[in-house]
């Protein structure tokens, strides 16, 4: 009998110390959410406005991004990859408007984003990009 309860009290005993060391070594999949700043700044003349949102995938409403839906939608399509965007087939243009940066800094499914790219107007932007620099 006293063989029995050192093995069942050994086995209480090893039980917490594997349990730790079993989940830590369990492989993490991969998260589909992205965390990524996105800044659109708008130069004309001597002038730069600056404005920013924070995307955040999946999209739910009532996020900082005006259309998170549509644009992790989008950046779901394109793999993350910011020059690789569906963007939209038209766009109404005016002839006004002035050169507009536009970057993108965060984590996209675990891995960094950093891009940034320069269009000569408002209309090259929304064409190339569709809504995810909509803000």
């Amino acid at each position: 009998m006293k063989k029995i309860i050192t093995v069942v009290l050994g086995a209480g005993l090893l039980a917490p110390v594997l349990v730790p060391v079993a989940s830590a070594a369990a492989p993490v999949g991969p998260t589909h959410d992205a965390r990524i700043e996105l800044t659109v700044a708008r130069t004309q003349g001597d002038v730069e406005a600056v404005g920013f949102v924070w995307l955040n995938c999946p999209g739910r409403s009532g996020q900082d991004h005006p259309r998170t839906r549509e644009a992790c939608a989008d950046l779901r399509t394109a793999h993350g990859d910011f020059a690789r965007l569906p963007g939209q087939a038209t766009a109404i243009c005016s002839n006004d408007g002035g050169r507009v940066t536009v970057t993108a800094h965060g984590i996209y499914q675990g891995r960094q984003v950093h891009w940034e790219h320069a269009f000569d107007n408002d209309c090259e932007l929304a064409l190339a990009t569709g809504p995810v620099f909509d803000f």
